[in-house]
This record gives C-alpha cells, structure tokens and sequence, in this order.
C-alpha cells in the first residue's frame, strides 16, 4: 500500500510544473496576483510564479527602466543662455519702449560712422589726385628718358599706401554700419516678440 502512495507521490512530483499563479507588488505596496493578463499595477515590476501547491517556482527581475543619461554640462549650458536671455530681454524692455527709438538709437550710432565715411571719402579723394599727378609725371619722365622717373616712382610708393589705406578703412567703416544695422535688427526682433507676448 505505501508503495502505492510513493509511487503517487513521485508522479506527481515528477510532473512537468506549470505556473498556476503569478503576484507583483504595486506602487502602491499591494501584493497584485494573476493569472495570465499581467495587470497594469505589475507593469516593469519583479514578479514572482507559484505552481499549483503555491510553491515558487521562478522569479522575474523587474524590467529595466533606466532614465536617459541627463548631460550635466549641457544643462548648465542651457541654464545659463536662458539666464543670459533673460538678461538681455530685462535691458531691452528698460531701453526701448517703442518700435520708434530702436530707429532714433540705430541714426545715433550709425551717423558718426557716416560722418567718418565722408571724411574717408574726402581724403581719399586728394591722395587719388595726388597719386594721378605722379603718375602722369612718372609716364612723361619714361617717354622723355628723363632721369627724375626713379625719384618720381620713389614719390609714388607712400601715396600708392595712402591709398590703400584709406579704401580699407573705408570697406571696415561701411561693414561697422552693416554690423551696428544687423545688431539692431535682433533687437527689433527680440523686443516685437516680448511685446506680442504681453498682449
């Protein structure tokens, strides 16, 4: 008879084990039990399975759900231009309380270069002249053989960077104003964006 009861015993512990039973433990600190539909409480959670006897038989790591790793760097990088933005917005709001004096503050910095340009131009002007007398003496003298040429060509060579001189301080002065325009141009932006974000 015992035989019997051992043979029964080892069949049934011999017999393939199927989970009969699952349980998680929520969020919330409950104890969360399924079968087979893993409830929304279990999500990403460790859970355990239990065969028909409730004897566990497997357990699942929770899945996981490591964050993205945050650029430290970047961060304060961003914090610290949106600071400066802000920065840059409070002096623009305390400056300029109309569309109009971004137009009064661009002639006021824009006309003393102006008033260079023009005083470029004039000087320029009379070293040109200067440099065109030499050169018309300097093709005489060549025609004529005329031992002045090497004196006059030696004349030429300070008005020759004179000139260059003075166009390259005139192309740097026309590109201030390029630059004082663009700058106020951001300004212009920047101040219609925080007044249509005030209406």
């Amino acid at each position: 008879m015992w035989w019997a009861i051992l043979i029964s015993f080892v069949f049934v512990i011999a017999q393939p084990v199927s989970a009969a039973l699952k349980k998680c433990e929520g969020d919330d600190g409950m104890v969360h039990y399924y079968a087979e539909i893993l409830p929304p409480e279990c999500e990403d959670k460790a859970t355990v399975e239990m065969n028909k006897l409730g004897v566990v038989i497997r357990t699942n790591e929770a899945k996981d759900k490591t964050l993205p790793v945050v650029d430290k760097a970047q961060q304060e990088a961003d914090e610290q231009k949106r600071k400066e933005q802000q920065r840059r917005d409070m002096v623009l709001r305390s400056t300029y309380t109309s569309e109009e004096e971004i137009d009064l503050a661009i002639a006021r910095n824009v006309h003393p270069i102006e008033l260079n340009i023009i005083g470029i131009e004039k000087r320029l002007e009379i070293v040109l002249t200067q440099l065109g007398s030499l050169q018309q003496q300097a093709e005489k003298a060549e025609r004529t053989n005329s031992p002045t040429l090497p004196a006059i060509k030696e004349d030429m060579l300070p008005v020759q960077r004179m000139v260059d001189s003075l166009r390259k301080e005139l192309a740097e002065n026309k590109e201030r104003i390029i630059r004082v325009q663009a700058k106020f141009d951001v300004d212009r932006k920047r101040f219609l964006e925080l007044n249509a974000q005030d209406e």
